[in-house]
């Protein structure tokens, strides 16, 4: 063996116990943070199929992980499971390079990935009601998500199965009053046979362990982390962005966000709101010059332009 190969055999053996140190402390991490499984749950071999609500974002990552290693779900009754808020349309409100993270979160993770695309985009829902979504009337999530989820483990059949979902008590006032388990109610149907139940995994996690959990499984993030500056990986246009970040997503795609601002005008309407009164895109965009801050979620509510 030549000195060539017995360096590249070192450095692999090297890689290689790096890997297991980290995956010893990975798997400690977990088990530290996962709570224990509601007493309302059914036991663990009872369930057909584990649906993690898969954004490509680090809660969902942290979902899978917890879900994988926390709980020991094996990768056969697992689904990273998306929603593609696009629906058949280009990325406008996804992020364009989402198809691609899926593959490789799917890949490194090691469980099967499904798409779900509802019959309409986001955008044109936004033109049949004439006006944007908002905190207080969020139909983004629930006609592009949740409806849309309800729909197909309906057409899955009789079974019992787990919605999972990352939601975190920290990340909001409105989140912080939910519980870790519940009754999947738009999808569960005893009468047919079909038990569908909610778990939110990470309910009780800090932002920093969820990092910590991505960094341990050598999970590299989103790429709207770090191209875009986003702190969730929520919609490209998402309502609940700071000034900061829509100025960083509109200078990124300057066309997605005229034709936006068109949108705002011809419907008469924003998606922002502050102090009282509506807040135009470009208004808002140059708070950004004045403050980094995140404005209150619950000034984002959606009102005319002209009210």
């Amino acid at each position: 063996m030549t000195s060539y190969q017995n360096t590249i055999r070192s450095l692999f053996i090297i890689f290689e116990r790096m890997f297991d140190v980290m995956k010893k402390k990975l798997i400690q991490l977990i088990e530290k943070l996962t709570a224990k499984m509601p007493n309302e749950m059914p036991p663990i071999e009872e369930i057909d199929m584990y649906h993690a609500n898969f954004s490509g974002g680090a809660d969902s990552i942290a979902t899978a992980l917890i879900l994988k290693y926390g709980y020991k779900i094996p990768s056969s009754k697992l689904r990273l499971v998306h929603f593609r808020v696009d629906a058949q349309e280009e990325a406008f409100f996804d992020w364009p390079e989402t198809d691609e993270y899926l593959k490789y979160a799917s890949k490194t993770l090691d469980i099967p990935l499904i798409v779900l695309r509802g019959d309409k985009s986001l955008r044109q829902r936004i033109e049949d009601r004439g006006k944007f979504p908002g905190a207080a009337t969020q139909y983004c999530t629930s006609y592009q998500k949740r409806d849309l989820y309800s729909k197909w483990v309906r057409s899955l059949g009789p079974g019992t199965f787990i919605c999972a979902s990352g939601e975190r008590r920290l990340e909001s006032s409105r989140r912080s009053k939910k519980e870790i388990y519940q009754v999947y109610k738009p999808a569960n149907a005893p009468t047919k046979h079909r038990f569908v139940h909610w778990l939110r995994p990470v309910i009780h996690l800090s932002e920093t362990e969820v990092w910590q959990l991505m960094e341990l499984a050598g999970i590299e993030p989103h790429p709207c982390y770090t191209n875009y500056k986003v702190s969730r990986c929520s919609c490209k246009f998402c309502i609940f962005l700071s000034p900061k970040e829509m100025k960083t997503v509109a200078e990124a795609f300057p066309e997605q966000f005229e034709e936006l601002v068109k949108m705002e005008e011809r419907l008469n309407h924003t998606m922002k709101y502050e102090k009282n009164a509506p807040i135009s895109l470009i208004d808002f965009i140059e708070k950004a010059n004045k403050s980094n801050e995140q404005m209150k979620l619950d000034l984002f509510r959606p009102c005319s332009l002209l009210d």
